[in-house]
């Protein structure tokens, strides 16, 4: 998984999938990615991700409970409509591409 910290933010590149088969995999990448880097605020890339299921909610969900300066980014329109569906919008900082 690819990141980049500039000026205190640490931006995560998610790609593919998120779902049930890879959510524990791609949880544990990110926490190690995490660990690995001091940031003031944490921007999830969504713009080379294709689906997005339950799992991937749950990982949302999660970094946002700990780290209060997230944001998501580069988002499809169906990825949107999901995040929408379950009130993400107004929990954290969501744009569309």
């Amino acid at each position: 998984m690819k990141h980049k910290l500039e000026d205190k933010t640490l931006t995560i590149y998610m790609e593919g999938e998120l779902n049930t088969g890879n959510g524990e995999g791609v949880e544990r990448e990110i926490d190690k990615i995490i660990s690995q880097n001091e940031f003031n605020a944490l921007v999830l890339d969504m713009e080379h991700l294709r689906y997005l299921a339950s799992a991937g909610l749950r990982i949302v969900i999660r970094l946002k409970q700990e780290y209060d300066d997230l944001s998501i980014v580069k988002v499809s329109e169906q990825i949107y409509e999901i995040f929408c569906m379950v009130g993400f919008q107004k929990l954290m900082k969501i744009e569309k591409k």
